[in-house]
């Protein structure tokens, strides 16, 4: 994928990439993706966000069957998406996890509504510089194990994991209908 700096048009070429060639990503790329995560706006300007930036072999060794038994509990072997070429996170050049406060053992919605638009700030900052990336959360079926093996502390949850790398292939515009179609005014069906 090219890179892009028009954000009307990276809009629509933001893309659920799961699928990497296996090129690493320059250091310098994914300080500017956490550099564009971290200019999301939060509640109270708090940042109740960390992140864990996993490019080791081992570690990703590690994570990948975890989340391949995550898979196949939900979609099944034989899945459509795994055919399709979706990558083990063994192959995935980056994975990025983004965890949340958790100061009581549970996040909230209110966190939540200032964690994702870190997410979405650096997914978008990832596709700007030609790299693909996904928002991943099947793992949460086997989350103590995810938890254990990135050494989580008490008092943060992840709130996703996000696989970046060079897209496999050239990928297009998505496909979405127009907002007016999922848009009411001032009430439910209005």
């Amino acid at each position: 994928m090219e890179p892009i700096s028009d954000v009307w048009e990276l809009f629509p070429h933001q893309r659920a990439v799961r699928a990497f060639d296996q090129r690493p990503v320059p250091e310098e790329h994914i300080t500017r993706i956490l550099d564009a995560a971290m200019r999301a706006p939060s509640s109270q300007n708090g940042m109740p966000w960390r992140f864990i930036v996993v490019t080791d072999q081992a570690q990703k060794d590690a994570l990948s069957p975890v989340y391949e038994r995550c898979f196949d509990k939900v979609y099944g072997a034989n899945a459509p998406d795994r055919a399709a070429g979706r990558e083990p996170w063994s192959k995935t050049p980056v994975l990025i996890v983004v965890l949340a406060e958790a100061p009581n053992g549970r996040t909230s919605m209110m966190t939540g509504a200032s964690v994702y638009p870190a997410v979405q700030n650096l997914m978008l900052a990832a596709r700007a510089l030609g790299l693909g990336s996904v928002i991943t959360t099947l793992w949460r079926l086997e989350n103590d194990a995810i938890r254990a093996i990135l050494e989580v502390p008490e008092g943060w949850e992840i709130a996703a994991i996000v696989p970046v790398g060079y897209p496999d292939h050239p990928w297009g515009k998505s496909r979405r209908p127009p907002a007016a179609d999922y848009t009411f005014r001032d009430r439910w069906g209005g």
